[in-house]
């Protein structure tokens, strides 16, 4: 642990808090910008039109749907061995309602693991992308309760990124959207640090269907 002094502010910082930086960047070479997870569907459709239906959408899937899911498996994949990552993958597959859904996690999972291997060896393969993800952070040594609020900021950015492009909302109000979704972040966070694989959930189902629909969009921008 280093240890930065400015003036009277005491700092500290380390090597892995930096590896999550760099994990969760847009620069990481995962693509994540390319898919809107089915919110381009529902935005074509005007169901979607405000910063509050954007809060809306992805607090609910937050709470009861994807996101949710997302973070209950990475954290089991956190606290598994690599004899059981493939039972946690395999829910994490069947979990995806769609084509779509399907190829995004898998996708990034590989994108992640292809970028991580090069830099640091231990390859994984094949493996949804909270999955990988969740068990890279513990052979890390990155404490849950640190990472897990920030795979869930990470995962509310690029859904309000999609919103902020496609909408259009402007920068400053989809920032005012990520702010006022920071304390639910940190709610389900911790709740699914302590959740099990039983306790996955999906009743979201809007959100699925749009996933299976964008398939059939004619004019498209993002991959799911």
């Amino acid at each position: 642990m280093l240890t930065v002094s400015l003036g009277q502010q005491v700092t500290n910082t380390s090597l892995n808090c930096h590896k999550v930086m760099a994990w969760l960047s847009p620069s990481y070479p995962m693509g994540a910008f390319a898919y809107s997870h089915g919110l381009e569907f529902e935005i074509s459709c005007g169901n979607i039109g405000t910063a509050k239906d954007v809060k809306d959408w992805i607090e609910t899937l937050l709470r009861n749907g994807s996101g949710w899911n997302e973070l209950v498996l990475f954290s089991q994949a956190y606290k598994a061995d690599r004899k059981s990552l493939g039972e946690i993958a395999n829910l994490a597959r069947a979990l995806a309602q769609s084509k779509e859904r399907y190829e995004e996690t898998l996708a990034l999972g590989r994108a992640f693991e292809k970028a991580t291997s090069a830099i640091m060896g231990l390859k994984c393969n094949d493996m949804p992308l909270p999955v990988v993800m969740g068990f890279r952070a513990k052979s890390e040594d990155i404490p849950l309760e640190y990472i897990l609020p920030l795979y869930a900021h990470n995962f509310v950015a690029n859904l309000i990124s999609v919103g902020v492009r496609l909408i259009p909302l402007g920068q400053t109000e989809g920032q005012q959207v990520l702010f006022n979704l920071f304390p639910v972040m940190e709610e389900i966070a911790k709740a699914a640090s302590i959740a099990k694989l039983i306790d996955v959930r999906n009743s979201c189902i809007l959100s699925d269907i749009a996933s299976m629909r964008h398939e059939t969009l004619e004019t498209r921008l993002f991959r799911s």
